[in-house]
């Protein structure tokens, strides 16, 4: 199958180019906005470089999305159009209603979409999973999650596209560093979102301002149980860091799935109630070929880029689905509107 790769920033060449290499797929072509970049990434491949989007289009089979995200929609959306399948970097969209019109589109053109939520290839979260789905913990009781980084942590540092809610959506935090844990929690537990409550501020000012939230506190009901979420983007005094702990009825987990390092860096406790956390090893059959020293980001993906291809290939679906996407975006969206009426939001 040939694969369009769209956007040439940092993660289309770290992440998205060498994890379909590694799945045996054909690299037909690299589009971006600045034609000087998708030639660096196309040079890399072996494979042509392209100035309009449509040319692109013409040479592949299926897409891999990586781009702003206020391009999100229109990129997917054209390519479903053209017959194309859909690998979209997470979050889906910038909002519920961008995303419901990518999945319309592919409903109505019959295409496989995939929402690449990094963790979903995770060694650790695929175990934690199956832990979970084995009745080790139990009835899930409580979750707590915490997402946080220090990229933005000098206020007079420069002010990314990912911080202007044209661009990255008004959930900032919120939405880059909420899509990965809040689906963290539905593939780990099964549990799905159904109110929150948050509160999310802009902190530290800066000449170029910030225009979506640093940081977000959000509670949270899945059914009977209860979540507490933190994520922020200017958390200083260690690295960046993603954390689960799931508490049951029969025991509890803590995960950190990888971030930075080898892809195989991510770790697992376990506890039995009562008793103290214990250290597990992920399940050696889930590396499903790959090596655990290949960096972080390459591993997780080229795990997603297998599920993708097998299921492009016979017009099925696949899991993460661009449902998965909308349901981690729903999560978004009534977090953002829970922070600007303080009130719990159904999701």
């Amino acid at each position: 199958m040939r694969i369009g790769i769209v956007g040439a920033g940092w993660w289309a060449g770290f992440a998205h180019l060498p994890a379909f290499q590694s799945a045996g797929a054909q690299i037909g072509g690299v589009w971006s906005r600045t034609l000087a970049k998708a030639q660096q990434i196309a040079e890399r491949a072996g494979a042509p470089a392209f100035v309009r989007y449509e040319d692109l289009l013409t040479h592949c089979d299926a897409v891999a999305i990586c781009t702003t995200d206020n391009t999100h929609a229109p990129l997917s959306i054209q390519a479903l159009q053209a017959g194309k399948h859909l690998f979209l970097d997470k979050p889906i969209a910038r909002s519920v209603a961008e995303g419901q019109a990518i999945l319309e589109a592919a409903r109505a053109h019959g295409r496989t979409g995939l929402t690449a939520f990094t963790s979903r290839g995770d060694l650790a979260a695929e175990t934690a999973r199956r832990r979970v789905e084995a009745g080790e913990l139990g009835e899930v009781l409580y979750v707590r999650g915490l997402f946080h980084g220090g990229y933005m942590g000098d206020p007079a540092g420069p002010t990314p596209w990912r911080a202007k809610a044209e661009l990255g959506g008004a959930g900032g935090a919120v939405a880059d560093l909420g899509a990965h844990l809040f689906d963290l929690v539905r593939m780990v537990t099964g549990l799905e979102f159904s109110e929150v409550m948050a509160q999310a501020s802009i902190h530290l000012p800066r000449p170029d301002p910030v225009t979506n939230y640093d940081e977000g506190a959000v509670l949270a009901r899945l059914g009977s149980a209860s979540g507490a979420f933190s994520l922020s983007r200017v958390h200083i005094g260690g690295v960046q860091v993603l954390e689960l702990e799931v508490q049951g009825t029969r025991g509890a987990l803590r995960l950190q799935p990888a971030m930075w390092g080898q892809g195989g860096s991510g770790r697992l406790w376990l506890a039995h109630r009562p008793g103290d956390y214990r250290e597990v090893s992920p399940d050696p059959d889930l590396l499903r070929g790959r090596d655990p020293a290949w960096p972080w980001g390459h591993f997780q993906f080229a795990e997603l880029a297998r599920r993708f291809l097998e299921a492009a290939a016979q017009n099925l679906p696949v899991t993460p689905s661009l449902e998965d996407g909308m349901a981690a975006q729903k999560v978004i969206d009534a977090a953002v509107t829970s922070s600007q009426h303080n009130a719990w939001t159904q999701v």
